[in-house]
């Protein structure tokens, strides 16, 4: 019989941010994952961008997320003898006047100070006629070479949880038994009739394309009707789309042509489509992650709904759980999973 402290489900970001912080304060834990070509997190973009939507909005708690982001990561690479997470800045691309004028009216409001600034720029190949933003204290995180260094390191068992095969009084799944259980499943916590009446979690398909094009790197993430991410050599990725309730797994023809008008409004040089593809995010009814305790099973807890921005949330997410698990600390009420 095996004995840890904390038994993870789910071995994405979310997954690996816990076990790591776990390990940090010294608990044992176990991973439990399924692997699948459609991993959320092996498909990702990896962005952490402080800067969302249409509207030039800050992202929530922004102030206390980037700060510190690239440090935490970079302690983390140092863990795990990798590097999979780098800083890097975000040109917003203005679409239109209208989107000027929105930017015009937000600008003075100090929230957006260190964060972004307006400028008359040109970058050879995309279209910026109406300016630019540019978004500081953003990052990128390589997110399958950070899944394979935890792979590496960390407890992991690679098989589908069981749920019939846990027995929640004695606290034993097969043959290990733990203090705590954590559910980080991502989207398939759909499929668990264990936080069915608690947590609404939005299975949310996002497709991808991967393209070839001499649109010059110059170490930026652009940002616009769509993003544009530097690979490799002549390589970039186009992103995303956004589908509730949807969970299959097989990229469509509409959201090709979908990405593909919207890539024609940015990029102004030659691009040939050399890959199309899609994974599912973990999205909630307010956009907010959802965690803490379950409501009748003291040593279960939840940690989910994080979308396309774990790179971002979870760190700080992560940390405030295991402060609430052993501290007793409250968690913050927009996350909180009794909000709803």
């Amino acid at each position: 019989m095996q004995k840890v402290d904390c038994l993870i489900v789910g071995g994405g970001i979310c997954g690996r941010l816990l076990q790591l912080e776990l390990e940090q304060q010294g608990k044992s834990t176990l991973v439990y994952d399924t692997p699948q070509a459609n991993h959320c997190t092996t498909v990702a973009a990896g962005l952490a961008n402080p800067l969302v939507g249409k509207f030039f909005t800050v992202g929530w708690r922004a102030a206390e997320i980037f700060p510190s982001l690239a440090s935490y990561y970079h302690a983390l690479e140092k863990r795990l003898s990798s590097s999979f997470f780098r800083p890097i800045n975000y040109k917003r691309i203005i679409s239109s006047a209208g989107e000027q004028n929105i930017w015009l009216s937000k600008a003075h409001k100090a929230k957006y100070n260190g964060f972004c600034s307006f400028a008359n720029e040109t970058v050879s190949g995309l279209n910026t006629q109406f300016g630019v933003l540019n978004v500081q204290q953003g990052g990128e995180m390589n997110t399958r070479e950070f899944l394979a260094s935890c792979e590496k390191l960390l407890a992991t068992c690679f098989e589908t949880f069981d749920l019939e095969a846990l027995d929640l009084e004695s606290k034993q799944y097969q043959d290990v038994q733990y203090d705590n259980i954590i559910f980080a499943e991502g989207y398939k916590l759909v499929d668990n009739p264990l936080w069915n009446d608690y947590v609404t979690i939005i299975p949310t398909k996002g497709e991808l394309l991967t393209l070839e094009t001499d649109l010059e790197p110059k170490g930026d993430i652009y940002l616009g009707s769509v993003f544009l991410q530097h690979l490799k050599d002549r390589t970039w990725r186009a992103g995303s789309t956004y589908a509730r309730n949807d969970s299959t797994l097989n990229p469509t023809g509409m959201m090709r042509d979908d990405l593909t008008d919207k890539l024609e409004k940015v990029i102004t040089v030659p691009y040939k489509i050399v890959d199309h593809y899609c994974g599912v995010r973990p999205a909630t009814l307010d956009r907010k992650p959802t965690i803490g305790r379950h409501p009748l099973h003291k040593d279960v807890y939840v940690l989910n709904g994080m979308g396309s921005k774990a790179v971002s949330m979870a760190p700080l997410l992560v940390a405030e759980l295991v402060s609430h698990m052993y501290l007793g600390t409250d968690i913050n009420e927009s996350v909180d999973l009794h909000r709803f």
